[in-house]
């Protein structure tokens, strides 16, 4: 039975995403399908923003390079992790995310270590578009690239993304999956939810064209409030929840460069961490 979880866990998740999507209908209109030419679209028809979170996967489809450092401070130690994440549309609805952290770590009484993370291969498709709702499936297979300190572990961890409008442009960006680790044999619902505020003048209609249909986010100011955790399925820590707030702030600095700031906390006794910061830049191509 413990073999079944994962597995019915993650038929409902895709199950539900299914039903609720309109990918086995006819295109509602000229370029709506599957395999129709990705844009390079950074807001809604109604011009509400498409913002990056910090720690929830986008529902939206996008072509971004991510350079995020972040800062993390504990009891007896501290950790630095860069990391590289492209997201890469290879039409409107098609496309994959890869991400590849290195990390630093420094421990008291203990010798430092560094070492790449895991990489992680993300492929999804956008089932549902609508003017002020997405929902995009995904299912992000983890590989392990040979560090025992910071990974090691295959997994696969199907799931999905929303993003929400909720008018006066406040958007909701969630995510949900069930993360299944082959080599420990043990499952956790990892989930994520991201309020976002933005604040400017969006000059630019959601076609304006200059060069590919890309609207640009030059000028706009978001801010984020951020809640992302887990929690075991299975194994000794089953049903204990570990959770994490982020308070943050991105900024539009050129039409195709987005720069950002967050602070990070725990929700959650005990704490993994004391507290830390996160920095980024975003390039749109």
């Amino acid at each position: 039975m413990k073999q079944l979880k994962p597995i019915l866990a993650a038929t409902i998740i895709l199950s539900s995403a299914a039903l609720a999507g309109d990918f086995l209908k006819p295109a509602a209109s000229e370029g709506s399908g599957f395999f129709a030419p990705f844009q390079h679209i950074h807001a809604s028809e109604s011009g509400t923003p498409f913002v990056h979170s910090f720690g929830v996967e986008p529902a939206f489809t996008g072509r971004d390079l991510f350079l995020d450092q972040s800062y993390l401070k504990g009891d007896g130690f501290t950790e630095h992790e860069t990391e590289v994440e492209l997201e890469w549309a290879f039409t409107k609805r098609l496309g994959v995310i890869i991400e590849l952290p290195y990390i630093y770590e420094d421990e008291e009484g203990v010798a430092t270590s560094s070492g790449f993370g895991d990489l992680a291969i993300v492929p999804r498709a956008l089932l549902v578009e609508r003017e002020r709702f997405l929902l995009t499936a995904q299912v992000e297979t983890v590989i392990p690239t040979g560090s025992n300190t910071f990974g090691g572990d295959t997994a696969i961890a199907p799931g999905i993304a929303t993003w929400l409008d909720l008018g006066n442009w406040f958007t909701l960006n969630s995510q949900i999956s069930v993360e299944h680790g082959f080599d420990t044999d043990e499952t956790e619902l990892i989930y994520g939810f991201a309020l976002v505020k933005s604040f400017g003048e969006n000059h630019a209609g959601r076609h304006h064209d200059h060069g590919h249909k890309h609207v640009s986010h030059a000028g706009l100011v978001h801010l984020h409030l951020e809640v992302t955790g887990s929690t075991p399925l299975n194994g000794p820590d089953e049903g204990d929840f570990n959770a994490e707030g982020l308070v943050g702030i991105s900024y539009g600095l050129i039409p195709d460069v987005d720069i950002r700031l967050g602070y990070l906390f725990p929700l959650t006794a005990p704490e993994d961490f004391d507290y830390g910061f996160t920095t980024g830049l975003i390039f749109h191509f």
